[in-house]
């Protein structure tokens, strides 16, 4: 196992074990964080939900297996600097993901639910970004195909990413029902990814 192999799992670890770690807290307080294919939403978004759901487990799975047996499925051939580009693409992932888990304290969840009593944080991080914890999962899938170009994990990162757009487009949509003017006023000035705060 070379030194990027090791990396590769630890950040893969961290950013899993921040997510488990974030939940068990909530739990203890007596908030359900995995909403995803549950509660009252519409069929397209509980549909969305179980197959994001499904694609993010398979995810990890697919990340530790591409990380541990990298020559079990057939790969594109990549280079050192290029497997570097990847790595750092997941650091940035877990930054970017485990802030915005804290900045969210106990309004983060994994789907959403019209039952459930939430706020609108538009501080921190989410002052340059309205979606920076799926900016954190888009990285790690990146990262981890750019690392270990195999093709297994190449479809699940595209699968995942794509259904990540179509999650933040309906939690987005969500947020309009709930939080009406504000959140309105909020989508006006900061992007749905990562940049600079619009004028």
């Amino acid at each position: 196992m070379d030194s990027i192999q090791i990396i590769m799992l630890a950040l893969l670890g961290i950013f899993y074990t921040a997510y488990l770690v974030k939940m068990l807290i909530l739990k203890r307080h007596g908030v359900t964080v995995n909403l995803l294919g549950k509660g009252n939403k519409p069929k397209k978004a509980l549909i969305i939900e179980l197959l994001l759901r499904f694609t993010t487990l398979a995810g990890i799975v697919i990340q530790f297996g591409s990380v541990i047996f990298p020559d079990v499925v057939w790969s594109f051939p990549t280079i050192l600097p290029v497997r570097i580009v990847g790595t750092i693409l997941l650091l940035l992932g877990n930054l970017i993901f485990i802030v915005a888990m804290y900045t969210m304290q106990f309004n983060w969840r994994a789907g959403f639910d019209r039952n459930q009593n939430t706020s609108l944080v538009t501080d921190g991080i989410y002052k340059f970004s309205r979606n920076p914890a799926f900016v954190g999962f888009d990285l790690l899938y990146i990262g981890c195909a750019t690392v270990f170009p195999n093709i297994i994990n190449i479809i699940t990162a595209l699968i995942a990413l794509i259904l990540f757009h179509f999650q933040i487009s309906e939690e987005e949509r969500f947020c309009a029902e709930t939080f009406g003017q504000k959140y309105m006023d909020y989508k006006s000035k900061t992007t749905r990814y990562f940049g600079f705060r619009k004028v």
